[in-house]
């Protein structure tokens, strides 16, 4: 039995890395019926490697997993934006930063296209993000790629970003077997989406290899559900502070003697994108503690073959609720058949027939 890595899935088959070499594997029945899913990234064990289709047989355990993109076993995540054409988008790069370090993961920041920097965005760069290990790489250029190698060697690394930013064009010069498709930048900056599946590239020879994943690129993701009053624990410039303040729920913002605020410098982008995401994540909360209470609002429907039906009372749980109780009392045609219970939690617009 041997050990292999799953790189590429495609329909039910399954590209495994064993050493040097890949398989076009298939997945034992007894999993598929068990309802194991493989993920890119898997740890799995292989059996018949001389057949025509090896058979995967089992799934090892995985150190972590994404939802999205689909992906097991990662290590760290691969920011990279571009410092020009398009301009570095601060808001989402803190937005990534925050929802790597939300699924317990490191983040790293490649600043790319770096040869279109000078030496003070340079400087400011490094400044806002010195917190994270960053790198800047210029593809053309071949500057800053030995660096970035020796980050991403023996580690499963996910890349994350806005199309256009340079992120095919730094796999394929990092593995040029690979090729994948370059899209171009438009007039506004945006570039083509140009990957569709998530799949594993080979970084590097040897023992000391790592794995790269591309992903579908996107310019926007949806805050991580972070309660509001956490978020400053998410902020590595604040952790020495924290505890500090004068008031135990310091949200780092308006307060008098925060000692985050005393302490850090609160010009930064970094810290004004803060307050923005604290915003959205109040916003967040309090959509989530609504949709908790709607979810909470259910009605046990009453009679024959329906005791147990629940039913939501959203907009078109609450116009079902009032169908079902008008047939079942039409059809009960006496109040005293209903349980006392059962009438406490009718409303006047369900019992008005």
């Amino acid at each position: 039995m041997s050990e292999g890595r799953v790189i590429k899935q495609e329909a039910n088959f399954y590209s495994v890395a064993h050493e040097e070499q890949v398989y076009l594997c298939t997945m034992r029945a007894t999993l598929k019926k068990g309802g194991e899913q493989i993920k890119v990234g898997d740890r799995v064990q292989l059996e018949e490697l001389e057949a025509e289709r090896p058979v995967i047989s089992d799934i090892l355990p995985r150190i972590s997993e994404l939802p999205k993109p689909a992906i097991a076993n990662v290590d760290q995540v691969l920011i990279v934006m571009s410092c020009l054409q398009p301009d570095f988008n601060f808001l989402l790069v803190d937005r990534l930063i925050l929802e790597v370090l939300y699924e317990g993961l490191t983040p790293v920041l490649c600043i790319s296209k770096s040869d279109l920097m000078d030496d003070d965005l340079k400087e400011f760069l490094a400044e806002e993000y010195a917190e994270f290990p960053h790198f800047f790489v210029s593809v053309d250029e071949d500057k800053g790629l030995k660096k970035l190698i020796k980050q991403l060697s023996d580690k499963v690394t996910v890349l994350a970003g806005a199309s256009g930013v340079g992120k095919s064009s730094l796999i394929n010069r990092l593995n040029p077997e690979i090729q994948l498709t370059v899209g171009d930048v438009n007039q506004q900056g945006n570039g083509k989406h140009t990957t569709r599946h998530v799949s594993l590239h080979r970084i590097g020879l040897g023992k000391h290899s790592g794995w790269l994943a591309d992903s579908p690129g996107f310019n926007n993701i949806k805050l991580a559900p972070i309660d509001p009053g956490d978020l400053g624990t998410f902020y590595p410039e604040f952790q020495p502070f924290l505890g500090q303040c004068a008031f135990n729920n310091c949200v780092h913002w308006h307060e008098e003697g925060c000692a985050v605020k005393e302490n850090i410098d609160t010009e930064t982008e970094r810290y004004y994108n803060y307050l923005r995401l604290y915003e959205e994540a109040e916003e967040g909360f309090r959509q989530r503690v609504d949709a908790g209470k709607e979810e909470a609002l259910t009605k046990r429907a009453v009679g024959k073959n329906q005791r147990d039906q629940v039913l939501k009372l959203g907009t078109a749980g609450r116009a079902r609720s009032r169908r079902v109780h008008r047939q079942i009392i039409e059809q009960v045609g006496n109040w005293a058949e209903l349980d006392e219970e059962d009438i406490e939690e009718l409303t006047p617009d369900e019992w008005r027939i």
